[in-house]
């Protein structure tokens, strides 16, 4: 008979004998489960791994004992498992990302006078020139490890100094908004003097109207006594007229008399 090829991490089958009892203690509690259910519109059927799918009222779940568990207890299958089989579940995931978890009971058990047939044999130079590779591989981790803080440290001066440059700006924005308030300022103190200008013109202005109204009013004055004395003219120019007259009517009134006179005698 052909001697039963076994994996490097289980060479005496204890593991896999443990996968098998932790598989069928599952689908004894399973099976339990399933007593105190109710009526299941369809049982398990078997496949070719040895377990079934079961079809409950809501869904079906194939493949495993433990996924259908999952489907009808509606939780993890972790809450039921004891503490060695939560620990395989670590031993599990540690050896997908390459680590080898020794046998223990393997490496303790057994002949105490006789050698390991799971470790692998050194010589001491051999050992030694790995001691000092492993030695050599460390420096360089913690040369890469303190390379790995100096850079976090450079970014976080980097973002510091960003920052900073965030600040600069915020304060070169403030001063050209103070700035921008002083050409304001100064727009509107320009504005104000323009005003003000106009002001004093306008009030210039008022002057000279001012001086054109007295001197106007001045005037009025002397064109007053000028019509009085117009009027007087012609008054007194009148009454000589009347005089000349009243004269002549006089002479014209003696003539009259003569000639009457003359007149009479003859």
């Amino acid at each position: 008979m052909p001697r039963k090829v076994r994996p490097i991490t289980d060479p005496d089958g204890s593991k896999a004998a443990i996968a098998q009892e932790r598989d069928k203690n599952a689908r004894e509690r399973v099976k339990a489960r399933f007593n105190g259910v109710g009526a299941v519109t369809q049982t398990m059927t078997t496949v070719a791994n040895g377990l079934g799918t079961v079809r409950d009222v809501a869904q079906t779940i194939g493949n495993t004992a433990k996924q259908v568990r999952r489907a009808v207890g509606g939780g993890s299958p972790i809450v039921t498992e004891n503490s060695s089989e939560a620990l395989q579940r670590a031993k599990d995931i540690a050896t997908k990302y390459g680590v080898e978890v020794f046998d223990i009971e393997k490496e303790l058990g057994g002949d105490s006078y006789a050698v390991s047939d799971s470790l692998p044999q050194l010589t001491a130079k051999e050992a030694n020139q790995n001691k000092l590779i492993i030695q050599r591989q460390n420096n360089a981790l913690e040369v890469r490890h303190e390379r790995i803080k100096q850079k976090r440290k450079i970014m976080a001066v980097a973002t510091e100094e960003l920052r900073l440059v965030g600040d600069v700006v915020d304060y070169n924005t403030a001063g050209i908004e103070i700035g921008t308030k002083i050409v304001k300022n100064q727009i509107s103190d320009t504005k104000f003097q323009i005003e003000q200008s106009k002001l004093e013109e306008t009030e210039e202005l008022l002057e000279q109207q001012v001086i054109r109204t007295q001197g106007t009013i001045n005037l009025t004055q002397g064109v007053r006594q000028e019509w009085v004395l117009r009027v007087d003219k012609q008054q007194r120019e009148l009454e000589a007229l009347q005089l000349e007259i009243e004269g002549a009517d006089q002479r014209i009134q003696r003539k009259r008399e003569q000639i009457e006179a003359e007149m009479f005698e003859a």
